[in-house]
């Protein structure tokens, strides 16, 4: 502890806190601590016990993930716990979601797995698919469209290709749909929500051409027959980009139960 009144200098506190000393001077400025007494002739600050304290709040709160607004709404609300536990729920929520789908990546193979899900609701810029581009070129380019239109991407949402089989034709019609937050609009719709078949599938798009085929033969297994839509996510792709310009697929098939 310093002899100055027994208070502790910026080194010590960045020091104790394992931090810089300009960290420390940022903290200063952006009004979280104020140093107790600031020596005349060198200018060197010294903090009180209370001010340590202080520096450990709010950078526990950062590592959460809280912005500097939400702290200081924290501490001027006299703790206002409630403004802290939503922020910290979002982040759990995403976080949750995360370590589904990391699970997913660390399961996959190329076999089939099935199970049954609800999908929510989401809203989406959505562009038809007039050419034979490759699917996930398309969805990337129409990803690339809704970013030059100025539109919200929604971070929470994966996109996704939505296709409507033609049946007895093998054709299909196919949408890239980019989920957004932004009004309705031209261009921009609202897929409600509805419980799904949910079918997982990883392995070379290169090396197997009909799996939408098997996708289908997939579902009439499951009791789903005569498709008349289905969604396809890119699903080992959300948080990484991991495998984006390969053959490599790891995919999530979803089929809404009529």
């Amino acid at each position: 502890m310093n002899s100055k009144n027994g208070k502790f200098s910026t080194f010590q506190i960045a020091k104790a806190c394992g931090t810089s000393r300009s960290s420390i001077l940022r903290l200063e400025e952006e009004g979280f601590i104020l140093p107790s007494f600031t020596e005349y002739s060198t200018g060197k600050r010294y903090y009180s016990f209370s001010d340590v304290a202080r520096v450990i709040q709010v950078m526990t709160l950062r590592n959460f993930g809280l912005e500097k607004e939400i702290i200081h709404r924290f501490f001027d609300g006299h703790e206002d716990y409630q403004i802290c536990l939503d922020v910290l729920q979002e982040r759990l929520d995403n976080l949750t979601r995360i370590i589904r789908v990391v699970k997913s990546w660390q399961n996959a193979n190329e076999d089939f797995r099935t199970s049954r899900k609800k999908i929510g609701a989401v809203r989406c810029y959505c562009k038809k698919r007039e050419n034979n581009e490759p699917l996930f070129d398309f969805l990337a380019g129409t990803f690339t469209d809704a970013i030059s239109q100025g539109l919200e991407i929604n971070i929470t949402k994966t996109p996704f290709l939505q296709i409507f089989p033609h049946p007895g034709t093998g054709a299909y019609e196919i949408y890239a749909c980019i989920p957004v937050l932004d009004e309705l609009r031209n261009g921009i719709i609202q897929i409600p929500s509805c419980r799904a078949l949910a079918i997982q599938w990883r392995g070379s798009i290169k090396n197997q051409p009909d799996i939408l085929k098997q996708i289908e033969h997939e579902a009439e297994s499951s009791g789903f027959s005569g498709l008349k839509e289905f969604r396809v996510l890119a699903a080992y792709d959300e948080f990484t980009a991991k495998n984006v310009d390969n053959d490599i697929k790891g995919l999530q098939f979803l089929i809404p139960e009529e």
